[in-house]
């Protein structure tokens, strides 16, 4: 397999130029928002909008800014922080508060995995 050039508007040329061999055959817009709305990349998507919104109910503008959900695996909520100190104080005070407000927004949350953030 040959190794493609960065991406630029000549490489987008190149590629449009080749050949193709085959039927190809265009769909309706319609059937594209269908087959998008009902995949699991939007129920992902719905779901972590419900964990934003729950997260910014709990903490403070500060806290936001720090505190970033990076996945949801059979109930548990992957946490990611960037600041150490932050970090002991949610996971050691404030966890309950956090897991009572996810619940109140049915997020189906029902443990936190936390980490720190790499710099």
């Amino acid at each position: 397999m040959s190794q493609l050039p960065p991406p630029s508007p000549e490489r987008d040329r190149a590629l449009a130029r080749k050949p193709r061999y085959g039927f190809r055959k265009a769909e309706g817009i319609d059937q594209l928002v269908k087959g998008f709305l009902s995949s699991e990349d939007v129920r992902r998507m719905k779901r972590f909008a419900k964990v934003r919104g729950a997260l910014d109910a709990a903490l403070n503008e500060r806290e936001r800014t720090k505190v970033k959900p990076v996945g949801i695996t059979d109930g548990v909520l992957t946490l990611e922080v960037s600041d150490g100190v932050l970090l002991g104080e949610l996971r050691n005070h404030r966890a309950h508060a956090l897991l009572q407000a996810l619940a109140d927004d049915s997020t189906g949350v029902t443990r936190l995995a936390w980490r720190l953030a790499k710099r």
